[in-house]
């Protein structure tokens, strides 16, 4: 940045290095930040049917190398996703 204003025109510097200096300033004043929520209060955002749908994606080839890990992997998924769907349609108003 300091490369920028000093290769400016003469005249241009000063308004420059003050533009630089309050952008400066809004960065580091810390009575805009957002209050932070204490851990372990409230709900958490996490879906298990993302990873139900991850699952599911590899245990298909599972089923075919080795099948009894794979149809375990698939029930899993299942049961992730199950419960995924009914998390969601728990939560909305």
């Amino acid at each position: 940045m300091a490369r920028v204003v000093n290769s400016a025109d003469v005249e241009d510097r000063q308004d420059m290095r003050e533009y630089a200096i309050e952008l400066l300033k809004e960065e580091t004043e810390l009575g805009d930040t957002p209050a932070v929520r204490p851990a372990g209060h409230g709900t958490t955002q996490t879906n298990p049917l993302g990873i139900a749908l991850l699952l599911g994606v590899v245990a298909l080839p599972l089923l075919l190398l080795f099948p009894p890990f794979g149809v375990t992997m698939l029930g899993v998924a299942a049961l992730m996703g199950l419960w995924g769907l009914v998390a969601t349609l728990l939560r909305r108003p």
